[in-house]
């Protein structure tokens, strides 16, 4: 229990606990179900692209075209499907084409990164600019406002509605059951399968996991497949919840840091700890419940991103500063 107690997400749990009784304080309607509604659904897509992020930081790496790869995986997809008259395929077949492309575009960095052995920094962002050229230049640059009939219906698929006070209705996407199905999977995985083992493996010392006879080739085949699936679910559920698909959509490519930073805030003074599953959600859900509600607030612009910053570092240096002490006493950071 103690264990648990002084463990990364718990501190991020109070935080964030902190932060929502603060922030309701000052106005009263932060703490309306109405506004948790429309918090959970401004995480939905930012969850599920950070979770394809986490796999591949977990195993040593970084990616900076995951977002792009996400979009651009959704946006061929509905292409492909609206330009060949194919708008009555089942959602599942949506999904399914976008992971399969999202995976292919992963397995191209596997081969940047670990058979041309690239720098994860510089082959991601080589891979997002390419995919960023690509798309408009060979695919299209118009924007699809006719979605499949399977992918509209299922944007207009809600589980809840909760009224703000001033009259405008928040809704509860059904889309929140696809990001805690994909982390409940990926949480599972990760502590108690031998993949998992082996991926925290080679994330912590890649030497000695080659020692210990891990092929660390597989295992990051397995982790940007895996970590490209699920950028195209990311993909699919962001055309799906703003109803229309884009090439470049610039509410997530360019928000990459948001990713990396949610799953640093999660895993926090201990990189490639355990615990980085539930870390990353909670970090996603923090961070975008600062940057919502600030508005709310009327904070001014400028001032939104000063004041991100020093609560994100207040929460990592929380954790540092608990890290040697615990080191001290011979206990096991989670």
């Amino acid at each position: 229990m103690k264990k648990i107690l002084n463990s990364n997400q718990v501190m991020l749990l109070v935080l964030f606990a902190v932060l929502w009784l603060v922030f309701g304080i000052i106005n009263p309607t932060i703490l309306s179900v109405a506004n948790v509604y429309a918090l959970l659904r401004n995480s939905i897509v930012p969850a599920v692209f950070s979770l394809g992020l986490m796999l591949i930081m977990a195993q040593g790496g970084i990616d900076l075209s995951y977002n792009m790869i996400g979009a651009f995986a959704a946006y061929v997809s509905v292409f492909i499907l609206t330009k060949t008259g194919n708008m009555d395929v089942p959602l599942i077949v949506i999904f399914l084409m976008a992971m399969a492309m999202g995976a292919f575009l992963q397995l191209i960095n596997w081969v940047l990164i670990d058979k041309i052995q690239l720098e994860s920094f510089i082959g991601t962002l080589g891979m997002q600019l390419v995919l960023k050229g690509f798309i408009l230049a060979f695919i299209s640059t118009a924007y699809i406002y006719t979605l499949p009939n399977a992918l509209t219906g299922f944007g207009k698929m809600y589980l809840a509605t909760a009224p703000f006070a001033e009259g405008t209705e928040s809704v509860l996407h059904v889309g929140i059951l696809f990001v805690i199905v994909l982390y409940v999977m990926v949480h599972l995985m990760m502590q108690y399968t031998n993949l998992g083992r082996q991926i925290y493996a080679v994330g912590g010392d890649i030497d000695s996991a080659r020692r210990a006879g891990i092929n660390v080739s597989r295992i990051r085949f397995a982790v940007f497949a895996m970590a490209g699936a699920i950028c195209g679910i990311g993909g699919v559920l962001h055309d799906a919840l703003i109803r229309y698909s884009l090439p470049y959509p610039t509410d997530i490519v360019g928000q990459e840091l948001l990713g990396i930073a949610a799953v640093t805030l999660g895993t926090g003074a201990v990189p490639k700890a355990k615990g980085m599953v539930t870390g990353t959600l909670i970090g996603i859900l923090l961070l975008k419940f600062i940057s919502t509600n600030l508005i709310m607030l009327g904070i001014p612009s400028y001032w939104q991103d000063f004041i991100s910053g020093i609560i994100i570092l207040a929460g990592l240096l929380s954790q540092v500063r608990r890290k040697p002490r615990a080191k001290l006493l011979g206990k096991e950071v989670a």
